[in-house]
C-alpha cells in the first residue's frame, strides 16, 4: 500500500491541529513554516530582553481546545495552566486616559454603567445575541 503524504503549510493553531488530525488518519505530514517557531499568530517575540505574545491576549471558546485534546485522549491542563487576570487588561488612550477592563462580568457591567449610564443593558443583549449564535454555529 502507498504511503499517504500531505504538507500542511502554517504551523499555527489551525496548521498544528490539520496536522495532528492527519497524522492520526494515518497520513505522513510534512509541516512548513516561514517562522522559526511554531504558533502562528499565538507565538512569541523578543527583543533587547523584552518579551511580545504576537496574537490573541485572550483564551476565546476554551471548549474547542478541550474537544481537540479529547480527541487524543489528552487534556488541556496536560500541557498548560490557565491563570484567569484580574484586571483583564488596560486600554491606553494616552496619558490620563484609560479604561482597565475587569475579569468579571458584574464588572463590565458596571464599568459600562460608569463611562455610560444604561449601557449595560444593551452589552446584556449584544451577549445574549452573541451566545444565541455561538451556540447555533458550534452545534
Amino acid at each position: 500500500m502507498e504511503e499517504k503524504k500531505v504538507v500542511v503549510i502554517g504551523a499555527g493553531f489551525s496548521g498544528l491541529a490539520a496536522s495532528a488530525s492527519l497524522a492520526a488518519m494515518g497520513y505522513k505530514v510534512t509541516v512548513l513554516e516561514q517562522n522559526s517557531t511554531p504558533g502562528g499568530r499565538a507565538r512569541q517575540f523578543s527583543d533587547q530582553g523584552f518579551t511580545f505574545d504576537m496574537g490573541p491576549s485572550w483564551y476565546w471558546m476554551p471548549g474547542v481546545f478541550e474537544e481537540f485534546f479529547a480527541r487524543f485522549n489528552k487534556k488541556v491542563s496536560d500541557y498548560y495552566a490557565l491563570e484567569r487576570l484580574d484586571p483583564s487588561y488596560k486600554i491606553y488612550f494616552g496619558p490620563g486616559d484609560e479604561v482597565v477592563l475587569p475579569a468579571s462580568l458584574k464588572g463590565i457591567y458596571n464599568l459600562y454603567e460608569s463611562i455610560e449610564p444604561g449601557s449595560s443593558s444593551n452589552l446584556k443583549k449584544f451577549l445574549s445575541e452573541g451566545e444565541f449564535k455561538y451556540k447555533t454555529g458550534m452545534g
